[in-house]
């Protein structure tokens, strides 16, 4: 979301709740502005509980990355691992506009970067209140000042690369608990998706400081290799085109190994067999095919299946030709 459409959004919720906040009476303003005092005295006293009292079971807690935090369990968590961190994000000149039910919250924040250097973001929180306690929060925060580096790096070859990674937006990132790294690999699918994301990312206008704890990682890595899966960092790559092979990006069977990916973890696409299914249609298949897919209506003829048997070709409804 572009910086114009995020401020208009913001706009625009400020200006229903200011609809709203006329037809309320005095009392129910001063009801609300009691939560927030009450949730911001959490903030103050590094109390994960007092903060998590102030939100409905229900809770959705969108975070600045898009990250969507739902239920006071997950709030709480989320928190106790914020206020341990000695590196987390520092909040002042907080200011609080009570707004009917709902709320808009204006801050500063400042977050640590590479080489000792901090950035400094403007913070916009919009808080729907529902029934007494905080049912819906909304964090953004806008860039107003990030230290350039020393010099450029030297794969910047044009200045217009070079003015794009010094005003580049970094997003910090913890890895340490499987929680976040489920949060990572779903940071990888935005990504993939999202075309204008990806060449933010490629560009260096959007870059990602990460950092992962030690102990919590190696525990992470023990208990799903317990399981018999990948590894959590595996998981990330699993989702990841860009990385792969040509053929991978192209949506076709990936070549990275055989007919399987073992680095993302997918499987090759199955080919589906139509019409008269003879040895003639069954040269044309890549080497590389292990399994393939017979359709309802298609016909395999004996020699057909002679020549499945041959190349040791499986039917992936779990029929052996």
């Amino acid at each position: 979301m572009s910086t114009d459409a995020l401020r208009e959004q913001i706009r625009t919720q400020v200006r229903k709740a200011l609809g709203a906040a006329s037809s309320l009476a005095p009392a129910a303003d001063a009801s609300v502005a009691a939560l927030m005092r009450r949730f911001e005295a959490g903030y103050e006293t590094v109390s994960a509980e007092a903060i998590v009292a102030c939100f409905a079971p229900d809770v959705v807690w969108i975070l600045p990355d898009s990250r969507v935090l739902n239920g006071r369990e997950a709030c709480l968590a989320f928190l106790k691992e914020r206020f341990a961190s000695p590196t987390g994000p520092k909040f002042s000149d907080s200011h609080m506009h009570v707004l009917g039910q709902t709320v808009v919250q204006n801050y500063k924040v400042t977050v640590p970067l590479p080489g000792g250097q901090t950035g400094t973001y403007d913070g916009t929180d919009v808080y729907q209140i529902r029934n007494g306690l905080i049912a819906r929060k909304d964090a953004y925060w806008k860039q107003v000042g990030m230290p350039k580096p020393a010099a450029a790096p030297a794969a910047l070859s044009t200045p217009t690369q070079a003015a794009a990674s010094s005003a580049g937006v970094v997003v910090p990132l913890r890895v340490g608990t499987a929680a976040q790294a489920a949060a990572l690999t779903d940071l990888f699918k935005r990504l993939a998706a999202s075309p204008a994301l990806l060449q933010a990312a490629q560009s260096g206008l959007l870059r990602f400081d990460m950092r992962v704890d030690e102990a919590a990682a190696k525990a992470v890595a023990a208990s799903t290799g317990s399981s018999g899966g990948a590894s959590a960092m595996a998981a990330t790559t699993a989702i990841d085109p860009a990385a792969c092979c040509p053929s991978c990006k192209e949506g076709k069977a990936c070549e990275c190994k055989g007919d399987t990916c073992e680095l993302h973890d997918h499987k090759a696409q199955v080919p589906e067999l139509q019409g008269v299914i003879g040895e003639k249609l069954l040269k044309t298949l890549p080497a590389h095919v292990k399994t393939v897919r017979i359709h309802p209506k298609a016909v395999l003829t004996p020699l057909g299946k002679e020549a499945l048997r041959k190349r040791g070709i499986t039917i992936d409804r779990g029929a052996t030709p």
